[in-house]
């Protein structure tokens, strides 16, 4: 006789973006299991793969976790995690003073995405040209690369090019390889390319502010939680 299959429970959510809302149910067992194994592993591949089989999975297949910027995706992965673990994550935060490791309690239910109010998408390098840049998502190889002012991460500001203008002229990225996106990256001036770079320091982000004592000497510690590493590990 076959076992019987359990009712999952189904909530309802905002993707901050969009504004769509959305039905996701928590993770199975198997699931977790599954994310676990690829954290542990440390292989970044393994971790975003594992990622986009929860979203997908868990949201019905309605939410396609390639092409969710990724303020979005660390807010909808986190709320999974909430309704499937427990709504309370306990990062290990290190203090300032002694690098004491530090274990604090985070409300993830609290979490909200924000915004620089002077963050645009449109970057403009005068004469009428410029560029319009596109969110990093989970589809882009190079999405979890930390340093981006480094030379070597000129290829995450190459995926982010969505489009270039030059007066009326529009040229779409999806036309270009990404070598050539590159070679116009490489091809701006430090200011040009400064603008870039404000781009994803002002960009939304799933962002969280704690203050905690440190449990060996006492210090007081402030310190901005972002993204999944920080809540989730």
């Amino acid at each position: 006789m076959t076992l019987p299959t359990l009712t999952l429970p189904k909530y309802k959510l905002t993707i901050p973006s969009s504004k769509e809302k959305i039905f996701f149910r928590p993770f199975l067992v198997r699931e977790e299991k599954a994310l676990l194994i690829a954290f542990e592993g440390e292989e970044i591949d393994n971790i975003i793969n594992a990622m986009k089989d929860i979203i997908r999975e868990c949201t019905f297949g309605s939410v396609k976790p390639e092409t969710l910027p990724l303020s979005d995706m660390c807010y909808l992965f986190l709320n999974i995690r909430a309704k499937s673990v427990g709504e309370v994550a306990e990062p290990a935060l290190t203090c300032y003073a002694c690098n004491e490791t530090n274990t604090i309690e985070v409300d993830l239910t609290k979490l909200k995405v924000t915004e620089d109010k002077n963050h645009t998408n449109k970057i403009d390098f005068g004469e009428n040209k410029g560029v319009v840049m596109k969110y990093p998502t989970l589809g882009m190889n190079s999405v979890f690369t930390n340093q981006i002012h480094s030379p070597d991460n000129l290829k995450f500001a190459a995926e982010c090019i969505d489009t270039v203008y030059d007066g009326d002229k529009v040229y779409k990225s999806t036309e270009y390889t990404i070598e050539e996106l590159e070679e116009f990256i490489t091809g701006l001036t430090h200011s040009q390319f400064d603008k870039i770079l404000e781009f994803f320091e002002t960009m939304p982000k799933l962002s969280h502010d704690v203050d905690f004592t440190c449990v060996k000497c006492g210090e007081e510690n402030k310190m901005t939680l972002e993204g999944i590493r920080d809540f989730f590990l």
